[in-house]
């Protein structure tokens, strides 16, 4: 997203500095620092931490309720040793005295915290809370219960306020129910209060990428509160469409989900959904990895060791599991593991250890906050402009938010000590809005300072990537990646000649919320050796390369490995050069019956026009009380411009009812819902970015092909070149792509199971302020089979039944009579079909 000043970065000599990275010379940082918090992060050493192993989440043996269900997970507060000191100078001889800080996550709800707890624990305490959560390990095709439980409460049973200010302006969940701009009292509204919000904190999860019934998706609106002794009077407990795969759960405090695994082997991940504060309570901690393993395409290879027969190879392995030992606090157990799920996030922290968030507009503008102590950037500028409700800007919400630490797995730069072994890394892009571009490269000394992870260091050779997998399964085969460079590999242990990147900076890109499955192979390489992972992506909206790098002294750096020959072990021998993998393949979609054009729209201000000071100041030069048609006009004829972003919105590419000229339609979250596909069919999606920004986009449910993107005229709407194939590495399936700008980015999806999902930007500051938009999934009225089960009978009758009493269903999805509503007369209509067959 674009702001009011202009866009500036440092103008560096891309060329150059690649030439420098392939030469192994030192470097010289070439982005500012990026500012948040009273941490100067220069200050926390790097590489001086391990890196946490997240366990796999133990499963219930203590049940809160009925019914049972295989994991009771609770979200609660507690501090965690994320930046040197505590537990840690225990593991590495050091005496650093970093505060901890205190974080949400995931937990089993059994396992009581005591006081003074600070994680990461050993597993023999039986605390299995830890940020990022442990991870939840699943069988394709076996379903997987969980009740989900908001357990922030403090030791008395009152809630607990959030740890983050959340902005009341926007749409968001509004449990206090009143207050909504439109004069009602209700939830899901924006509002007029300005003040952050400190009530009782809602949660719903979201398995990211899951193939799911609607009713565990995690719907922004299905948020529920902790079951707190003091919720205020009036407070609403649940969100208007709060629903539960089974309604005999009444726990207080929690909703029962059931996800099928009805999907191939695949890296998801869960974490929280509530409506316009999904970037707070995520920020705050709470998520994890979700794997699916086995089925068709699952990831037990044979290995033979002729490459010649499909699924012919070894993964590197083991993954952390439950019963096998502790992967942190036992060196045996930590020293066999080879498969590891890698989360990545930028944080900024407060000089006692808290999170930093902002809670101030001037922020995303890279101003000073006007009476803050200290400053938050001391010498620049100021944000002299109403709020809302005197203009249409929030002042709390950031367009987006860059921070300047970075943090893996809980545990800022930490370091890996790795066998001359292959590893296979799960890695996600957790950031908040952070696109990221990793790189490995050798390290071979100091620069003149002497200080390890600085920006002089001297780089030697390039490691690459092989990726394997993307967000939902293999890739159709092995893609080396170096800086500017994919390489498919045919699998018969060959290298042929690379394919160049979109740009000479583009390595391993990952957008938020994407994820990489990729083998890292240090065989071969001396004891001691020391291997970096980089990134190159901007700190600032990504919208493709060329860009300023990140700052090379801090989030221009994210983990090391140092490789140490003791750690060897027998089955290390056993797995399969990624040069000579076969991976397993996957049938193609079917052909497709619709094709839907839908837009990334970018708002400003209707009612602010503002100028920027050379002192970079912003300044207001006048507010309309409403919008009016000639605003802009008036704002440029006054020397302004208008104040922005305001928000970014999904929208429908339609045609002018005047002219027949295409046009775009940006669309709200409580706007009608635009997108329904019947069951059962494959849509493609062509996505028009009107922005300057690359934007992550996901829709809920299904896993989809990444057809083509192709560069349009923004005037006409009309392509204005070639279409260009996926890149190598999206070729598999995936539940989140980067839409670049000023072009169509297409992806093909099948919508086979019914109910209200959502598609959204990833970027998390975006779908919180109506980036987001809900669809639906249809049932075909010619064979209504609501049960799934290939037939129709009376049992589907008595399945919609059912459904009238879930509010998450209520509605179009299961309206045979086009009616808009669901009600008995649906249920005649099906039961007439059933006797006599589809109306013609």
């Amino acid at each position: 997203m674009t702001n009011v000043r202009v866009r500036i970065v440092a103008v560096v000599a891309v060329s150059i500095g690649l030439a420098l990275f392939a030469l192994g010379g030192p470097r010289k940082a070439c982005s500012q620092p990026v500012p948040g918090g009273t941490l100067d992060p220069l200050t926390i050493p790097k590489f001086v931490t391990p890196l946490v192993i997240p366990p796999e989440m133990p499963k219930s043996t203590v049940q809160p309720g009925v019914p049972a269900a295989a994991y009771n997970i609770a979200v609660r507060q507690f501090k965690q040793q994320i930046l040197p000191g505590g537990v840690w100078n225990t593991v590495n001889g050091r005496s650093d005295t970093f505060g901890a800080t205190t974080v949400w996550s995931y937990g089993r709800a059994q396992d009581k915290i005591p006081v003074g707890f600070i994680a990461p624990a050993p597993l023999s305490s039986n605390i299995s809370f830890n940020y990022p959560a442990f991870t939840v390990e699943n069988t394709s095709g076996i379903m997987t219960r969980v009740r989900w439980i908001n357990d922030l409460v403090d030791a008395k049973g009152n809630y607990l306020p959030h740890l983050l200010p959340v902005d009341q302006t926007l749409h968001w969940a509004n449990p206090p129910a009143t207050g909504c701009i439109d004069g009602t009292n209700r939830t899901e509204c924006r509002t007029f209060n300005t003040a952050p919000y400190t009530g009782p904190v809602p949660l719903v999860t979201h398995v990211h990428g899951a193939h799911v019934n609607a009713s565990s998706d995690g719907y922004p609106e299905a948020w529920w509160l902790p079951a707190a002794k003091n919720i205020p009077a009036g407070y609403a407990a649940r969100g208007t469409v709060f629903d539960q795969f089974d309604p005999r759960n009444t726990v207080k405090g929690s909703a029962y989900f059931a996800y099928e695994n009805d999907q191939p082997a695949a890296t998801l991940w869960y974490h929280d959904h509530t409506l316009g504060i999904t970037r707070n309570n995520v920020y705050a901690g709470p998520a994890g990895f979700w794997l699916v393993r086995g089925g068709a395409n699952g990831d037990a290879f044979v290995d033979d060791g002729t490459s010649a027969a499909l699924n012919d190879g070894r993964l590197p392995g083991p993954a952390p599991r439950a019963g096998m030992g502790d992967p942190n606090f036992n060196a045996a157990i930590r020293a066999t593991i080879r498969e590891i799920p890698v989360v990545i996030q930028d944080r900024s922290f407060n000089a006692d250890g808290s999170l930093f968030y902002p809670d101030n507009r001037a922020f995303f503008e890279g101003l000073n906050v006007s009476g803050a102590t200290p400053p938050q950037f001391p010498g620049a500028g100021v944000l002299n402009i109403p709020f809302i409700p005197n203009s249409d800007i929030s002042a709390i919400w950031n367009p987006e938010v860059f921070f300047n630490t970075m943090v893996v797995n809980g545990t800022t730069w930490p370091q890996l000590e790795s066998a001359p072994a292959r590893y296979r890394l799960r890695l996600l892009n957790g950031c908040n809005s952070r696109t990221l571009n990793l790189t490995l490269f050798t390290v071979t000394g100091a620069g003149p300072d002497g200080i390890m992870g600085t920006a002089d260091d001297v780089l030697g050779a390039e490691i690459p990537f092989y990726q394997i997998g993307a967000e939902q399964g293999f890739l159709p085969q092995v893609v080396m990646i170096k800086t500017g460079q994919y390489t498919p590999l045919p699998g018969n242990g060959a290298i042929p000649a690379g394919l160049a990147a979109p740009d000479p900076m583009q390595a391993l890109l990952m957008g938020p919320a994407e994820r990489a499955d990729v083998i890292i192979d240090f065989t071969g390489l001396a004891d001691g050796t020391v291997v970096r992972m980089i990134n190159t992506a901007p700190d600032a909206p990504f919208g493709g390369f060329p860009d300023a790098p990140a700052d090379i002294d801090t989030t221009g750096q994210v983990m090391q490995f140092v490789v140490k020959a003791s750690l060897i072990q027998p089955g290390d021998a056993l797995t399969t050069p990624p040069e000579n993998l076969v991976l397993p393949a996957e049938a193609s979609l079917p052909a497709t019956v619709a094709v839907r054009q839908l837009t990334l729209n970018e708002e400003e201000s209707t009612r602010l026009c503002v100028q920027a000071q050379p002192d970079g100041s912003i300044t207001t030069l006048f507010v309309d009380p409403m919008p009016l048609p000639g605003f802009l006009s008036a704002c440029a004829a006054a020397g302004g411009m208008p104040m922005g972003p305001r928000e970014a919105k999904l929208g429908v590419l339609v045609a002018d009812p005047m002219t027949g000229m295409m046009m775009s339609m940006p669309m709200m979250w409580a706007d009608i819902i635009t997108e329904a596909p019947v069951t059962g069919t494959t849509e493609i999606w062509e996505i028009y970015n009107l922005t300057m920004d690359a934007h992550p986009i996901h829709p809920h449910l299904v896993r989809f092909e990444v057809v083509d993107r192709q560069p349009f005229d923004m005037m006409t709407f009309m392509p204005s070149g070639p279409a260009v194939p996926p890149e190598p590495y999206e070729q598999g399936y995936k539940d989140t792509v980067l839409a670049y700008p000023g072009q169509i980015t297409r992806v093909k999806a099948t919508f086979d199971k019914i109910g209200l999902y959502v598609w959204h930007c990833h970027i998390l500051e975006h779908e919180d302020n109506e980036m987001m938009r809900p669809y639906m999934v249809k049932i075909d009225p010619a064979f209504p089979d609501v049960n799934a089960d290939g037939k129709l009978a009376v049992t589907d009758a008595l399945d919609l039944l059912k459904k009238l009493k879930s509010p998450l269903l209520a509605g179009a999805p299961y309206d045979l009579t086009g009616d808009g509503t669901l009600d008995v007369r649906d249920v005649l209509a099906l039961l007439r079909t059933i006797v006599f067959g589809p109306p013609r």
